[in-house]
This record gives structure tokens, C-alpha cells and sequence, in this order.
């Protein structure tokens, strides 16, 4: 439970965080209290891309399911070419072609049938000659050396066989993927719901009409940002609403995100101003309340409980808003869709470029978003985007970050880091690894 005491300035009395804790502590007290999941649903697999496995899933034929041949050329018996040579050609009857997914034909001795790439031998059939080594005299080809059983022929089951593990539970269906089950027969999955979640944005001061923005007002693009997060990672937005900092506004619109949604994600109203109400709603209202994390930036961030559904508390500064969601909402997200968070997450080792000194919060775990490079020779370099927790420009333009463990004070020039890169905010932006292409000369 969030602990809050009270300090004085100027003769007014404010509320302040007392206790910060490590994310992983809050994130082992609050998952174990999380009672409601998304359902669990029957997709035709085509249309169950990007969604979340409920189920192993095993394939249900061989592929391929015949032997199929490997070049274009003729289909024939081995056994009937063991005696062909360059003095000696053997001829052979064309009896007729195989159509591209025909099976259930048969092949005599002496006989051969045309079939292309990817053609299904007819029964009988153990070997392909290219069309490019023999000769014709129309009826009949003429084949001047032995050709051995399974050559130019890919074997049944040779990619993948009957019974094989296709795709795990808590797998994310790639394209690739659903193509594939659907090759093997797999028309349908089992996967969970898309999560339900709706997303309060706090303020008078925002808006989403750019003409009231152009007079003053501020946009509510940390929505946008967030609800893109939250869509890369199998979430469904119900809801997306700008909430004004008034007591019954603010109780009236969490209320209701606890009724539509599996999960709600508060920006702004969690810090600890007089006009910040968030944090004193969901401490009067949740069975459990956490706040104060030792991120930085996203100190101030938190979570609550309320009916089992979790409540996530994403400061307003942009910074604090993206590693609050990164470390937090994302853990919870995958939890309750009984998936792993790893596989949406690209490691990449690099060198920094630029020594970073982090002397403040020490005992904290320290964010710095990075653009990545390529240097001659292979590999990458990593430039740190060091900035004020409001400034946007600077996550905007990078690729990644790194996580500085407590206790470190300076990462030097040239150390090796592991910049996590991740697909929920990467995913889509056509030009966000550009700069991956170009050596360290080139001005990307």
C-alpha cells in the first residue's frame, strides 16, 4: 500500500511519496491478485494474426504431403534408367502430366509423366529427370545416364511432419506462422481476446481538436502514443478519453473504465500536486495502490487493484509516461494474456558512442533511449538521446534504450550495452532502423 505523509512549504501542507520500490517487487505482489483474463476464442487462422495462442498447435499432415519434385523435368523409375548411357539412351513414353496439386496417378515401366516444380510424383514414381537433360522426339524422351532413387525429389515430410509442435502457447500468430498452419490443415486456432482496455487522460489542459491546441490548449498525444503501444501488444482500445481535474469527473471515469475494460491506463494526475487526483481516487477506492517506483525517469508512476482489474498509473511527462508503460503496463498486459514479453523485444549489443553520467537517483534503475548505428566492420554503436523527462523529440528519434542498473554513476565511451528495442513502439514505423543500413561515414 502506497504510504503518504505530508511536508510543509510556504504554510501549505502537500502530499509526498515516502517509500520508492523496485518494479519487479511491485509487479511479484500485484500479478498474483489479478482475477480477470480475457476469454479464450475460435479464429479462423488467417484472421488470428497478431493474436496470442491459447493452445499448442501441432500440424496435421506431412508437408510436403507427397514426395514432390524439385526441378521441372519428367517423373520416372529409378529402376528403369540403370542401364541408360551417352551409346545406350534409354527411351521412355510421355503418358501425360501432372497438373500443379494433382496426386492419385500411377506410373508403369517404361513410362514417364511431365511435372513441374512443386508437382506431386505419381504413384510408382521415385525419381525426376530435368527437362534440360534429355531429348524428344515428341512421344517419347530419350535419357542418356542413371538417375538414383529420391534424386530431384523433396520427400514427404521432409519440412515438417504430422504431429510436429507448429506454434506454443502465449505465441503471438505471425503472418509467417498462420500461412504455414494453414498449409498443414489447421484452418482454426484457439486464442485469447484481444485485451480491453481504456485509457484516461487527465487534465484540463488537453484537448484533441488542434484548433483549440493552436489557441493554447495541449494535444493529447501521449494517448495516441500509448494506445499504439497497447494495440501492438494484442490490446483492444474501448476506450480513449480526456478527463477533467475534477473530483466527480475523475471518480465517474475511472468507474467506468473498471466496468468496460480488463485493464485501465491513467497519463497525467499522479504526481503529487494539489491538482492531482488520480493517485488520491485510486487510494481511496482500490484494495491495493502502489505508487512510487525506482525507475527514473517514471518515479511517480504506479498501480492499483480495483475488482481484481488492474489500474496502471502513467505519469505525464513523455519519458516517464513510455518507461512506466514499458516496465509496468507491458508486464501486466502479457500476464494476462499468458504470453511472454520477451518475444516482443529485439536485443541489440552496441558500443556506446558518448559517456553518460547519471549521478542522480542512484539507487534507482536509470532509462536512456538510444539511436543506433552501424560501423565499419560490423556491429553498433549506440548514441545516447539524453534529455528531460518531457522531451519528446528524443524518443522519437531513437531505437532503443538501455536499463543502468543502481549504483553505476557513468557509462563510459565504448562500453558494450544491450539496447531493448520494443516491437510496441517500433512496430509499423517503416523508418525507425534506418540509420541500420548506414556505416558510421554515411549521414544517415
Amino acid at each position: 500500500m502506497r504510504v503518504l505523509s505530508d511536508t510543509s512549504l510556504r504554510g501549505r501542507r502537500y502530499k509526498k511519496i515516502s517509500e520508492f520500490r523496485e518494479v519487479e517487487e511491485v509487479l511479484a505482489e500485484v500479478i498474483p491478485r489479478i482475477r480477470v483474463k480475457p476469454a479464450v476464442v475460435t479464429k479462423r487462422t488467417r484472421s488470428a494474426v497478431g493474436c496470442i495462442l491459447a493452445s499448442n498447435v501441432y500440424a496435421r499432415r506431412d508437408l510436403p504431403p507427397l514426395p514432390m519434385s524439385h526441378v521441372d523435368g519428367f517423373a520416372a523409375r529409378s529402376i528403369d534408367l540403370r542401364n541408360a548411357s551417352e551409346d545406350a539412351p534409354v527411351g521412355l513414353l510421355v503418358e501425360g502430366s501432372v497438373g500443379p496439386g494433382e496426386s492419385g496417378m500411377k506410373i508403369g515401366p517404361g513410362r514417364v509423366f511431365r511435372i513441374h516444380t512443386g508437382g506431386y510424383l505419381p504413384e510408382g514414381a521415385d525419381t525426376v529427370i530435368p527437362q534440360e537433360d534429355v531429348f524428344t522426339d515428341g512421344s517419347r524422351i530419350y535419357v542418356t545416364r542413371p538417375y538414383t532413387p529420391s534424386e530431384n525429389v523433396v520427400p514427404a515430410g521432409s519440412d515438417v511432419r504430422r504431429g510436429q509442435l507448429m506454434a506454443g502457447k502465449g505465441e503471438a500468430l505471425s503472418p509467417a506462422k498462420a500461412s504455414l498452419l494453414e498449409t498443414l490443415g489447421v484452418y482454426e486456432v484457439s486464442v485469447r481476446e484481444g485485451l480491453r482496455v481504456s485509457i484516461l487522460s487527465f487534465g484540463d489542459e488537453l484537448t484533441d481538436n488542434p484548433a483549440e491546441a493552436e489557441r493554447g490548449k495541449i494535444l493529447n498525444t501521449h494517448a495516441v502514443l500509448v494506445s499504439e503501444m497497447a494495440r501492438a501488444l494484442c490490446c483492444d482500445i474501448v476506450r480513449a478519453q480526456i478527463v477533467p481535474d475534477r473530483p466527480e469527473a475523475v471518480v465517474a471515469a475511472i468507474e467506468e473504465g473498471i466496468e468496460t475494460s480488463h485493464l485501465v491506463l491513467t497519463i497525467g494526475g499522479s504526481s503529487v500536486g494539489d491538482i492531482d487526483l488520480v493517485g488520491a481516487e485510486l487510494d481511496r477506492r482500490s484494495e491495493l495502490f502502489i505508487q512510487g517506483l525506482k525507475l527514473q525517469p517514471g518515479r511517480v508512476g504506479g498501480i492499483a487493484l480495483i475488482d481484481g482489474k488492474p489500474v496502471v498509473v502513467l505519469p505525464g511527462l513523455i519519458h516517464s509516461t513510455v518507461n512506466v508503460f514499458n516496465y509496468l503496463a507491458a508486464p501486466v498486459i502479457a500476464h494476462m494474456l499468458e504470453t511472454s514479453l520477451e518475444q516482443f523485444i529485439i536485443t541489440v549489443s552496441a558500443r556506446m558512442a558518448e559517456p553518460v553520467e547519471l549521478r542522480r537517483w542512484l539507487d534507482f534503475k536509470r532509462i536512456v533511449w538510444v539511436t543506433l548505428k552501424r560501423i565499419d566492420g560490423g556491429g553498433y554503436e549506440a548514441n545516447p538521446n539524453v534529455a528531460d523527462a518531457s522531451n519528446v523529440s528524443s524518443i522519437a528519434h531513437s531505437h532503443g534504450f538501455i536499463e543502468v542498473p543502481p549504483n553505476k554513476p557513468l557509462i563510459t565511451r565504448g562500453d558494450n550495452v544491450a539496447v531493448r528495442i520494443p516491437l510496441w513502439i517500433t512496430r509499423g514505423i517503416v523508418g525507425w532502423s534506418r540509420s541500420f543500413i548506414y556505416s558510421s561515414k554515411q549521414d544517415p
